[in-house]
């Protein structure tokens, strides 16, 4: 059986994957915040970041290795809704989850998410690592020197991008996934 839940280049689409971006386009600028509110807001945020995970490459991996996304200062509901994607595989690499203070060190995660995290808090635990994607939700995260940048807009959970920290990264982002950003600064 051919495995179709690798990750993809730039450029690349197969038909399995090509179905879940589409699906993510759909559903993902139309990611309605509802009256449940903090809560609903904590798990779309972490099947975005999900997704982030999905369709990013880090080469010169071992299939086999765990991805380790590390969520920084999680509230409870961050917390909860970031446990949720604990365990889960992406291309038979399962997904290790890590709860971290600002001071832990981060050389071991793959994707950092810095919940409600600050400009100096992201230059301290990202300095010197080009393989460790950065996602952060405060509204100024990518002109912070984040790569991904989460923001409510009318409503809705979209992203943004700073493609010039991207193309300075270790790893491939899904040239597909990066259509999808209200930005591409």
């Amino acid at each position: 059986m051919q495995n179709t839940d690798r990750p993809l280049r730039f450029g690349q689409c197969r038909q399995r994957r090509c179905g879940a971006l589409l699906l993510l386009a759909a559903w993902a600028p139309t990611l309605t915040l509802t009256a449940q509110g903090v809560a609903a807001t904590a798990e779309v945020k972490a099947a975005l970041v999900y997704n982030f995970l999905k369709f990013t490459e880090w080469p010169g991996e071992a299939a086999s290795d765990p991805l380790v996304l590390c969520v920084v200062n999680p509230d409870r509901r961050t917390e909860a809704a970031f446990a949720a994607v604990h365990g889960r595989a992406i291309a038979q690499r399962p997904i290790q989850v890590r709860t971290l203070a600002a001071a832990d060190s981060t050389t071991r995660c793959h994707l950092l998410y810095l919940h409600d995290g600050n400009a100096r808090e992201l230059q301290q635990l990202s300095a010197g690592q080009p393989a460790l994607l950065t996602v952060g939700d405060r509204e100024n995260f990518v002109d912070a020197g984040g790569a991904i940048g989460l923001v409510e807009l009318d409503g809705r959970m979209q992203f943004k991008v700073n493609l010039d920290v991207m193309r300075r990264g270790s790893y491939k982002v899904s040239a597909q996934l990066l259509k999808l950003a209200i930005n591409n600064r």
